[in-house]
């Protein structure tokens, strides 16, 4: 009986050493894993959290292109806005010292001057041909001279009582007498449409530069005297060298008239 306790307290003492080392064993592990678990646990929560942060930097950073884009929309829409209200002032600069120079020519002119305003272009003759808005009721007459306070514009070829047509010297057909007052050398401009109008038979021996003046020589009557016509932009000599051809562009634009003057013949 003694010795069935002693074995009994013996398999007690056993069991509880092992229920000890069992516990020791398990908090070992349980420290570890609970670490992991805890580890895992921040790195869900901090993954979450930055990506919360980059929604939320993204969505920010989009408003603000957005609010950038609608603001380089505002600034081109007021700088084409100034950009056109430049362009209509220098236009209006430009009528303006246009008139006064017109005004002027007017004033000191020893001849009958008639302003007229271009109204149209001939739709058979776009581009060498206009319509002023003065007629045989203002005194106008065909073959006048009509001119511009920059240059030669011109000559009247119909007439009716509150319009006329105007054929521009840009036409081939127009010949004009000019002068190039550096050399004294005169000669017969013909327009070139679009292109520079040409001088032909100028003397080969003849000094002519670049950019010297051509003026209307005024010895028919109809143009005035030494009023510009235009700058030499060119100087070409023909293959025998027997002769000069002159290129002229026009000191008037004729393709952008809006008023020019209308002057009789001398005669009249």
């Amino acid at each position: 009986m003694a010795e069935q306790k002693q074995n009994s307290f013996a398999f007690d003492r056993a069991t509880i050493a092992e229920i000890i080392f069992f516990a020791i064993v398990l908090m070992y592990l349980i420290g570890p894993a609970s670490g992991l678990i805890l580890n895992v646990n921040a790195a869900v929560s901090g993954c979450f959290t930055k990506s919360t942060t980059q929604i939320l930097s993204t969505r920010n950073t989009v408003q603000k292109l957005l609010a950038s884009a609608d603001r380089i929309k505002d600034l081109e829409t007021k700088l084409a806005e100034r950009e056109l209200e430049l362009i209509k002032l220098r236009q209006q600069a430009k009528d303006t010292n246009k008139l006064r120079q017109m005004l002027d020519l007017k004033t000191h002119s020893d001849r009958r001057v008639v302003a007229a305003e271009v109204v149209s272009r001939n739709p058979d003759n776009w581009f060498e041909q206009i319509i002023i808005d003065r007629g045989t009721f203002d005194h106008i007459s065909k073959g006048a001279a009509v001119i511009t306070g920059v240059g030669v514009v011109g000559r009247v070829t119909s007439v009716s009582d509150h319009a006329s047509v105007i054929r521009l010297v840009t036409d081939p057909d127009q010949k004009l007498g000019v002068l190039i007052p550096r050399l004294g050398i005169t000669g017969i401009l013909s327009g070139h449409h679009q292109n520079a109008a040409i001088i032909d038979f100028v003397p080969i021996n003849a000094n002519v530069e670049i950019g010297d003046k051509v003026v209307c020589l005024g010895k028919g009557g109809t143009f005035p005297e030494n009023h510009p016509v235009g700058t030499v932009i060119g100087v070409r000599r023909d293959n025998n060298a027997t002769s000069t051809q002159i290129e002229v562009k026009f000191a008037e634009n004729c393709y952008d008239l809006s008023e020019v003057l209308v002057l009789p013949p001398l005669e009249e």
